[in-house]
């Protein structure tokens, strides 16, 4: 594993931890800012505070929850450096289930860049289906 798949598999795994939370605050935690969400259907929305992005992820843990979610997970992690510091980062998420039935499977791509504690996102594209 080179240190780039490492930290970027640590910044995965530090996401789905704070999945598990359901608290949008943890994972607003993960992100630098500005920071830019882009979904499937190629809207766009901009935070510039942990704030803003903390209510952003709270509405979406909050219709995860209500579906049933327990925690996410990911795979198939692809990295594709950008110099030293920075890199595209794309995984394929799953929520599942009390169970562990999957409840709900998207791509997403990540713009990460290394700080002191590891990777952070500063921008996130859905795959369209």
């Amino acid at each position: 594993m080179t240190p780039l798949s490492g930290a970027a598999t640590e910044f995965f795994d530090r996401f789905v931890s704070a999945f598990r939370t359901f608290d949008g605050k943890a994972v607003s935690g993960l992100f630098c800012y500005p920071y830019l969400a882009v979904d499937q259907h190629g809207s766009r929305r901009v935070f510039d505070n942990a704030r803003e992005t903390a209510r952003y992820f709270q509405q979406h843990l909050d219709h995860y929850r209500s579906i049933g979610t327990v925690y996410c997970s990911y795979q198939a992690l692809e990295i594709v450096p950008a110099g030293e510091l920075s890199a595209l980062a794309t995984v394929t998420w799953s929520l599942h289930g009390a169970d562990g039935h999957e409840l709900s499977r998207w791509r997403e791509s990540y713009c990460v860049v290394r700080s002191a504690g590891g990777l952070l996102a500063c921008a996130s594209i859905d795959h369209a289906e």
